[in-house]
């Protein structure tokens, strides 16, 4: 799969990074993994500097509304993104998931080590 998963539960932190082209199947994927285990209400951090979005603007669209539709319990984490200045693409993608609900701060990054600093000083949903 071209989206790695790494859940760090003492830490509450999500990372993923995605590499290769990925299509809605890997992120649908990607969703079911956190949501599944429980963990929307962690910080995380998704690296998609190296990834490609292969996928429409519809196929987006949709995704986006299942995300959004998805119930927790808890309030949802806040997302640093790190995203390559040149595809900025998938980077405003996940951005756009999180407007127009009521989810904690999500920030565009070049450098995954200001993304860590920034994750950091959010607060933890304990």
């Amino acid at each position: 799969m071209p989206i790695r998963l790494t859940i760090f539960h003492p830490d509450r932190m999500i990372i993923g990074v995605a590499t290769e082209q990925v299509t809605l199947f890997d992120l649908v994927g990607f969703f079911r993994e956190i949501a599944e285990s429980g963990t929307l209400h962690y910080r995380k951090l998704i690296d998609v500097a190296a990834a490609e979005p292969a996928l429409s603007m519809e196929e987006l669209a949709a995704f986006g509304e299942r995300v959004r539709a998805a119930r927790t319990d808890r309030p949802r984490g806040a997302l640093a993104i790190v995203a390559d200045s040149n595809r900025g693409e998938f980077a405003r993608f996940f951005t756009q998931l999180r407007s127009g609900t009521e989810a904690p701060p999500t920030k565009v990054f070049r450098s995954i080590h200001e993304a860590r600093r920034w994750l950091a000083a959010q607060p933890l949903d304990l």
